[in-house]
């Protein structure tokens, strides 16, 4: 797990600066200040190169929306209510003020609508990484898994009394796959355990892999690739050269992860997730939730990410 920590207290009086800096709100000596630090400080720059980059985003986020009728009218009558009526017979400077009122928290609306849509997108992408790294390391680098498939009895016993049933939800719902190998795997430097059907079918291994929630959950919104029958909610993405489908149920997070198509991994998926959950549901009561930005940050501490940098580098697995 990776800890964040400034170089110095210098480092971090600076950036408590940056924001400041990019508005030019700071005194000219501060300013200079500032500026001669960053020639020196390759990790303050990076972090002032990422505060600009959010605002550029924000101000294109901003300039590509329409306000809302209903917004606007709410506004104006708010200010009307709240002025006497002699105010409409103001100067032009106060309407120019008023509406300068107006922009910023219009401003404000679409910037917090703007960062939570990012922060789900991070939080779906982390989760997403969890099970294409166990398939890569486990299925693809080690490969862990027999040429002739393993008799179901000594998969049930790989998974033990828990996980056992899912074997026969796996063998049912994927058809054309052969379950070669099930086990209970770990990635060195993490305590993450992953529950891993390793299979073959069409001319390529897919891997069906379930990690326990911990109380995270996906975001929901605009951020799903679709719904199936039941409601189950799926997920998707493209990863390490791996296509991954992936949906939560009561206490756990479900992949399917391979290299065929987008549309055939996301198929597979939706034929899997009923069944797999009404399995899983038999389980004990899943655990609290965590909040939007709290999932992002344990999920990246898991996965050994910070701002978009990974220092994830596995060296192998543990069955």
């Amino acid at each position: 797990m990776n800890t964040l920590s400034f170089d110095s207290k210098r480092c971090e009086r600076i950036r408590q600066q940056l924001d400041s800096y990019l508005s030019n709100e700071l005194l000219v000596e501060t300013a200079s200040e500032v500026v001669r630090h960053l020639e020196t400080c390759d990790a303050c720059s990076r972090d002032l190169e990422s505060r600009m980059r959010i605002r550029e985003a924000l101000q294109r986020a901003v300039a590509n929306r329409s306000v809302p009728d209903s917004v606007r009218a709410r506004v104006v009558r708010t200010l009307r209510d709240s002025q006497p009526r002699s105010f409409f017979r103001a100067s032009a400077a106060r309407w120019a003020l008023g509406l300068a009122g107006i922009a910023l928290i219009l401003l404000s609306l679409f910037a917090a609508q703007w960062l939570s849509l990012r922060r789900g997108e991070q939080l779906v992408a982390s989760i997403l990484r969890l099970g294409v790294s166990d398939h890569v390391i486990c299925a693809i680098k080690d490969h862990n898994y027999p040429e002739v498939a393993n008799p179901p009895d000594q998969i049930r016993q790989k998974l033990g009394a828990q996980h056992a049933a899912l074997l026969q939800v796996v063998q049912d719902r994927l058809p054309g796959f052969e379950v070669l190998e099930g086990h209970i795997c770990t990635i060195p430097g993490s305590n993450r355990r992953y529950v891993h059907f390793i299979t073959r079918g069409q001319g390529t291994i897919l891997s069906v892999i379930l990690t326990e929630r911990n109380g995270v959950n996906l975001p929901k919104g605009k951020l799903l690739t679709s719904t199936d029958s039941t409601g189950i909610g799926l997920y998707q993405g493209h990863l390490s050269g791996t296509e991954i489908a992936g949906f939560e149920s009561t206490q756990y997070f479900v992949f399917v992860v391979s290299d065929l198509s987008q549309n055939q991994v996301l198929q597979l998926a939706k034929g899997l997730a009923p069944a797999l959950d009404d399995t899983l549901r038999t389980a004990a009561p899943s655990k609290p939730s965590s909040s939007l930005p709290g999932a992002l940050f344990q999920i990246n501490q898991e996965m050994g990410i910070y701002e978009g940098r990974s220092s994830f580098a596995p060296v192998g697995l543990n069955s």
